[in-house]
Formats: structure tokens, sequence, C-alpha cells
């Protein structure tokens, strides 16, 4: 179990929870990504495909500490927004996601444009700056199917913490590209898995491992952490895979054990 203390025990951690879900605290601030709570062998009937869930998540809801705020990727597809992850996420005080998620969430959900930043401010606390990264589920084309995506940018101004880079479910390597070119970025939690399905044929809505190699590289070789790689059936590529590929690029890859706070460096070294 994370208790408060875990999480804290570390200025600036990251706690995998199980699939996309992570918690992440950064300059003494609170948030939690693409909620997931749901219970092991949970399905969903998503238009022509079944989601299932394997895996139970590391902390129940009621488990969480105390949150500053919600980054949703997007609400559409139950494996980063599911039935319990909507009812987190309902329940916080600040929730971002895309424009259309915020239309769907409702209430204190806030819609971010590419590149449009958000800043966490309260007094005696450093200013907490999210940014909206352009995303895409999938190959070009696919948009219509898939429907928006952001990944997020979680930076200070003063660089006393490192900048977390929160991919969300996208194939888009220009963005990050681009990304790279506007901001540092020391820490990538990077949506792996290769997600796919029989009925959409060979297209992958997430990373594959060879492009998540080529996106640290244009990310400017940051810290990779994998989310999203293991907890739902979809995944078309496992641990064991995703790790061949980065250890055959000579790359790091750190594969959290899922509860488990890692220690970011602040300020961050390589």
């Amino acid at each position: 179990m994370v208790t408060d203390d875990a999480v804290t025990r570390a200025a600036n951690t990251v706690t995998v929870l199980g699939g996309p879900t992570a918690l992440i605290r950064l300059a003494g601030w609170t948030l939690l990504t693409d909620p997931t709570f749901d219970a092991a062998g949970t399905e969903y009937q998503d238009g022509p495909v079944l989601v299932r869930k394997t895996a139970d998540p590391a902390l129940k809801p009621a488990e969480l500490p105390a949150l500053d705020a919600v980054l949703v990727s997007h609400t559409g597809h139950q494996d980063n927004l599911d039935t319990a992850g909507r009812t987190v996420a309902s329940g916080a005080s600040k929730v971002f996601t895309t424009v259309a998620g915020a239309a769907d969430l409702g209430g204190a959900a806030v819609g971010l444009a590419p590149w449009q930043t958000r800043t966490l401010l309260q007094r005696g606390r450093t200013p907490l700056n999210i940014t909206a990264v352009p995303a895409r589920h999938g190959p070009v084309g696919t948009e219509d199917i898939t429907g928006p995506v952001t990944g997020f940018l979680l930076h200070t101004d003063d660089g006393s913490a490192p900048s977390v880079y929160v991919s969300g479910d996208t194939v888009d390597l220009d963005a990050m590209s681009a990304l790279a070119d506007r901001y540092r970025v020391d820490v990538a939690l990077l949506h792996l898995g290769a997600a796919g399905f029989e009925e959409l044929g060979d297209i992958r809505l997430s990373l594959t491992a060879v492009q998540a190699v080529e996106a640290r590289r244009l990310l400017g070789d940051p810290f990779v952490v994998a989310v999203h790689a293991e907890g739902w059936a979809h995944y078309t590529e496992d641990r064991s895979h995703v790790q061949q590929v980065f250890d055959a690029a000579g790359v790091p890859l750190h594969w959290p054990t899922p509860g488990e706070p890692i220690t970011l460096l602040a300020p961050y070294t390589r």
C-alpha cells in the first residue's frame, strides 16, 4: 500500500498503479494520471472491440492520497478512464483533459488546447505548470476512429523540479520532437504496449517498443518510465519484448513495480 508518507518521502516521485495510472509527486504537488481502478476481469464493449482488464490496481480509490489535480489524456476509452476512474475524476477539485473530454466529464474538468498551459498556484508552494502536448492516438487518418487525446508536460519556471512528460496514448513522434524544441524533458512516462485489436488489423494505438526508443531520442534522452504496458488484454507487446528492444538499442528503461514510488532527482541528472 502507498501511504501519504510513502508518496511524500522524496520530494519528487512517480508511483505507477497499473495500466496508464500513475501518482506523480512533483514540486510539492500530487497529481494522478488516467484513473483506472476497476477490478481485474472487468470487460467493456467499445464499438466493435472488447476491452478486458487483466490486473487489479495497486491501490483502491479510498487509499489514494489527497490529490491536487487529475490528468486525463482522453475520456473515450476505458483503459484510460474506467468506471471507478470516472468516479475518482468526478471527485477531484481540478481535472485537466482535452476540450472534448472536459465537455464529457463536466464539473471541474478543464479542456486544454494543444500547447495551452495552466498553472497550479498556492501560497507557499512552487507553481507547477501543466502544458498540453499534441498527441495522436494512432496512425495518420485514424483520428475519427480514436478521438482526441492529449499529453501533458509538468514543469516549473525555476527548474527546481524535473520536468515530467506524460505522453498519453499517442504515436505522434513529430509532436514529441516539437515538445523537445520548446521545453527540456527530464522524465518521460511513455504509454507503451502497442495497443491493438484484431478487428482493427495492424493498426497500433500506442507506442511500439521501436517507436518508444525513437521517442526517447527525440525527447532528448530523458529518464523513461514504462506505463500503459501491462494490465489490459489488448497490449500486443509484453514486458520481455519491450525490454529486449531497449536493451538492443543500448538505452535504459525503468519498468516500475506497481505501487512502489520511483524517486526523481532534482535537479535531474542523466
